[in-house]
């Protein structure tokens, strides 16, 4: 087991690192991943930072998952803990710290900052609580997630051929955990991040003629493979229906609902 690493998009164009706040001493290992794929791999120095730049052309995050697998295994390294931050996510370096020193003194497997809540957001849950240290969850989002090492790299097989990263963490990291017993999984409320642009992944069709829809539904199904071959007695439990079975996205009523309700809560905010 080495140092943790984390992974920090990068555009090959703009600066590198240009939403992560500089603020102290990383206590990790930087990783830039150029998906434009126009830089030549290697370590390198950008805003004073000595990285391992890996460059790769990608469609998506879920080509950035491969990559990455594919890095790790060749070099045969297993870090304490793996993160993936993806380019347009404000944060810091102090941030990055806490999170990992938080997931390593309570024992996780699986973290995420939580989301501020002017952030653009898929899932409401990913907004901070801001009342406790951190909150168990059954699964992160692929923005920015901290895996333990050889979690991480327990999935390489089943990265390959996913382009969008839909499925990868609502149904196959949770389901590798259960495999290797590796299941405390947590948002921290408590390491606070702004994500900055709209999720667009969902509305492409990729190179290998698939949407993330139809990545997600995939993944899906290879994961329920899996369980009923290796942990079958898992299947119809509270958790699996949690995971395959219950809704993590508003239905068109529910997305009417919170609409109409968006001008009592800012009339709320502005008096109060």
């Amino acid at each position: 087991m080495s140092c943790p690493l984390v992974l920090v998009s990068w555009d090959g164009r703009s600066e590198a690192l240009s939403m992560i706040h500089l603020d102290v001493p990383a206590q990790f290992e930087w990783l830039i991943f150029d998906f434009s794929g126009q830089s030549s791999s290697g370590p390198a120095q950008l805003r004073g930072q000595a990285v391992y730049l890996l460059s790769m052309a990608t469609e998506c995050k879920g080509e950035i998952y491969q990559a990455l697998a594919i890095h790790l295994a060749a070099q045969d390294l297993e870090p304490e803990y793996v993160a993936l931050i993806d380019d347009d996510i404000i944060l810091s370096v102090s941030d990055i710290n806490r999170a990992l020193h938080i997931g390593r003194s309570t024992g996780l497997d699986v973290f995420s900052p939580t989301l501020s809540h002017d952030s653009v957001y898929t899932h409401r849950w990913s907004l901070s609580q801001g009342r406790s240290l951190l909150r168990e969850v059954d699964w992160v989002e692929v923005m920015m997630p901290f895996y333990r090492g050889r979690l991480f790299r327990s999935g390489q097989t089943y990265f390959s051929g996913n382009v969008s990263s839909w499925g990868i963490d609502k149904y196959l990291i949770p389901t590798l955990q259960q495999i290797g017993q590796a299941t405390r999984t947590a948002l921290l409320d408590s390491v606070v991040a702004s994500h900055r642009r709209p999720v667009t992944s969902g509305l492409k069709r990729y190179r290998n003629g698939h949407t993330a829809a139809d990545e997600s539904t995939r993944m899906k199904s290879v994961c329920q493979a899996l369980l009923t071959q290796q942990r079958p007695d898992l299947l119809g439990s509270d958790w699996y229906r949690r995971i395959f079975v219950q809704r993590h996205a508003r239905t068109r009523w529910q997305q009417l609902i919170y609409g109409l309700g968006r001008p009592v809560r800012r009339w709320l905010d502005a008096s109060t």
